[in-house]
């Protein structure tokens, strides 16, 4: 029998001084979260901003990362309130929301993952987080005040409201995201190869530190160089200040593996 309230344990580790490591999911089959758990993933961002997926495959995904105790939160599309509560009930316990630009956004997300008298979900006592059964409803409302919100900041337009935003989360709880590539394309600010400029790099840092002023968790994605992402990249941005690391799409890092491996094969000769 599963254990319906246990504290989620992406903010246990958060708690203990440790930084979490997940990853983006883009692909749908769910052995990639067989694979994570096996390998020790903390938690995986399953993507529904940049992904096809439907509803009913991030539901399996999300039951996939649980039966294998990695942490599932949920990348929705854009700031959709219903959508938002339906991956909650689902069982997300975290939900990252794409161009937060404001306060007021801010707020109208927050309230979306939070019931009466915190927010304003809708209620329904038969879904998978509660345990479908309306006797652990009250216990449910207090387990899910644990959901993690993490706002992204990819638009010039949110630094300039960045302390509205950080007034509407919960230190301790919710984190920020900052979308480097989004940001950098909204400015101009990008190199020719692809890396970010120092303007970009400053901004992310300058809202990092804004966070960490406040006791607001702050979620990093590493730079990667042309082999991929490695250890010492995820030790940077720890050791820069961010909370909790998200690794590039499972797309993106196969790539890299089988590019590393195929890449200097493709022209070797047969022995005669």
């Amino acid at each position: 029998m599963r254990d319906l309230f246990e504290k989620n344990p992406f903010l246990e580790k958060v708690s203990a001084g440790k930084a979490p490591v997940g990853f983006f999911n883009y692909l749908r089959d769910t052995a990639v979260l067989d694979i994570a758990g096996t390998v020790g993933f903390d938690f995986v961002v399953i993507d529904n901003e940049h992904t096809g997926m439907e509803r009913e495959t991030t539901e399996k995904l999300i039951l996939a990362a649980e039966l294998n105790q990695v942490v599932p939160f949920v990348r929705v599309p854009e700031l959709i309130p219903y959508l938002m509560r339906n991956y909650m009930e689902m069982g997300a316990r975290g939900v990252l929301v794409p161009h937060i630009r404001s306060g007021a956004e801010c707020r109208m997300a927050q309230e979306a993952l939070r019931y009466p008298p915190y927010g304003n979900a809708s209620c329904c006592r038969s879904n998978h987080a509660d345990g479908f059964e309306a006797k652990n409803w009250m216990k449910y409302l207090d387990h899910v005040q644990e959901l993690v919100f993490v706002p992204m900041i990819e638009d010039p337009e949110a630094i300039g409201h960045l302390d509205e935003i950080l007034d509407e989360l919960k230190p301790g709880r919710d984190m920020v995201m900052f979308g480097k590539a989004d940001y950098g394309q909204a400015c101009g600010s990008l190199n020719a190869d692809g890396t970010f400029t120092s303007e970009v790099n400053e901004a992310y840092l300058k809202v990092m530190e804004r966070c960490r002023a406040r006791n607001i968790g702050f979620m990093a994605c590493p730079s990667a160089g042309p082999a991929g992402q490695t250890a010492a990249d995820v030790k940077k941005v720890i050791e820069e200040g961010c909370s909790a690391v998200v690794l590039n799409t499972d797309q993106l890092t196969l790539a890299a593996a089988f590019g590393n491996i195929v890449g200097p094969c493709l022209a070797l000769d047969i022995k005669k």
